[in-house]
């Protein structure tokens, strides 16, 4: 939720140390027929025109057959979105299994000549300390790619992207140890900023869609998370709440947005769904009806409710959830969800071993954050810095400045673990 497209490519280039790439060419891919459109409500999700006289001359690629299709344990992970990689041994010392990284398609280029400097930067120091990772493939799209990426040769692109970067991944490190790697195809694409322009259900699912059959063929074990959704809530004043929130004039709620993918033929093109249950400033175990805003931990049920609808029973993973500090910077839109340090530690350990407890369902969920207070690029009062567990009294002087543990570090430490990895 509080990560940009914008702090996405801030991060990525800052984190793309001076290190050789190794860089393996995709195979050649094409795009598959192209889901129908749904029509959720007069801003939601026309057809993009851009499609149209667009699939000429685009071979077809079968369908990755379901036989090849891993079925992750149905139960949690607990892993964290990390901003520096070199500090996933905290993450070791709290007993969590996994890491989540970041892959800005902008940062690996156009191919065959694939950028991997950065998914390789991270990888070097996740792998040692942890054997299964979530990596989120992002925008912006390379030049030359529309924004969104919606006309057919843009997904066939992203395709040939996923399936060069699953087979690198696999082929570099799953001999140093790696055990699990997922991939989650975008971030919050019901909102204009993270998608690029008007957020489209049919459009993000046919991406989706390119997305699963690039990383099957690339490496056939591998999982593809759907893209966590913005939480907006349900009613109109919610919607509108949600673009003052959001700082995005056009926002679908995240249940519709949910609902078009279904349409759309999302079902099957997915391992997992992926989720953002923030909690607002409630604890993790409010009800719905109790909670204090449009936000809440238990959004993920209502989620679930709409994949029940449909007939998937795939899991469910939070790839983002968290509880912003209050502190003395004003957070603008942040602010009616801070915490203390104290209960931020308490819902965080909580929120865990509610799912444990709750929903057999989740998969591994990932805080955010572990770390975004420690580092020097961003703001001292960027909302980011308060949802780390982590942080420096200066960022801008790491040398002279050590990190220090925030109150959840030692209650996520102690917090009995029951991990399906």
């Amino acid at each position: 939720m509080p990560w940009t497209l914008a702090r996405s490519a801030a991060f990525l280039v800052i984190a793309g140390l001076l290190l050789a790439a190794t860089t393996a060419p995709p195979l050649t891919v094409a795009l598959g027929p192209a889901a129908p459109s749904f029509d959720e409500s007069s801003s939601s999700n026309e057809t993009s025109s851009s499609d149209a006289g667009s699939k000429k001359n685009v071979a077809f690629l079968p369908l990755i057959a379901q036989s090849f299709r891993p079925v992750p344990p149905a139960h949690l992970g607990y892993g964290a979105n990390v901003a520096s990689a070199d500090h996933v041994t905290i993450l070791t010392e709290m007993g969590f299994d996994w890491a989540k990284g970041y892959v800005s398609w902008e940062n690996a280029g156009f191919g065959p000549g694939y950028d991997w400097v950065v998914v390789d930067n991270q990888m070097r120091e996740f792998v040692p300390h942890l054997r299964h990772v979530l990596l989120r493939l992002g925008g912006p799209p390379p030049p030359g790619i529309g924004n969104p990426p919606a006309s057919a040769n843009d997904r066939a692109a992203f395709q040939s992207f996923a399936q060069a970067l699953a087979a690198h991944v696999a082929d570099t490190w799953r001999d140093q140890g790696l055990q699990t790697v997922a991939y989650e195809i975008w971030n919050e694409p019901n909102l204009d900023y993270e998608w690029g322009g008007r957020p489209n259900a049919a459009q993000y699912t046919s991406l989706l869609q390119s997305g699963y059959r690039g990383i099957k063929a690339g490496d056939p074990e591998a999982i593809v998370v759907s893209a966590g959704l913005a939480p907006t809530g349900g009613s109109l004043a919610n919607v509108a709440w949600a673009r003052a929130f959001y700082a995005a004039p056009q926002v679908i709620p995240d249940l519709t947005f949910l609902r078009g993918m279904y349409e759309n033929g999302a079902k099957g093109y997915f391992d997992a769904l992926g989720s953002h249950p923030y909690g607002g400033p409630d604890a993790p175990g409010t009800a719905p009806g109790a909670a204090s805003g449009p936000i809440y931990f238990r959004r993920a049920e209502e989620q679930r409710q709409v994949m029940l609808d449909y007939g998937d029973t795939s899991p469910v993973w939070a790839t983002e959830f968290g509880w912003v500090l209050d502190t003395g910077c004003g957070l603008g839109e942040h602010e009616w969800m801070e915490v203390s340090e104290a209960q931020q530690a308490q819902y965080l350990a909580g929120a865990y071993a509610y799912a444990d407890a709750h929903w057999p369902w989740m998969g591994p969920m990932f805080m955010f954050n572990l770390d975004f207070g420690t580092t020097y690029w961003y703001a001292w009062c960027d909302p980011v810095r308060w949802y780390a567990i982590t942080h420096r009294a200066d960022p801008k002087d790491p040398g002279n400045s050590p990190i220090l543990y925030r109150q959840a570090v030692f209650s996520l430490r102690s917090l009995a673990k029951r991990s399906a990895w």
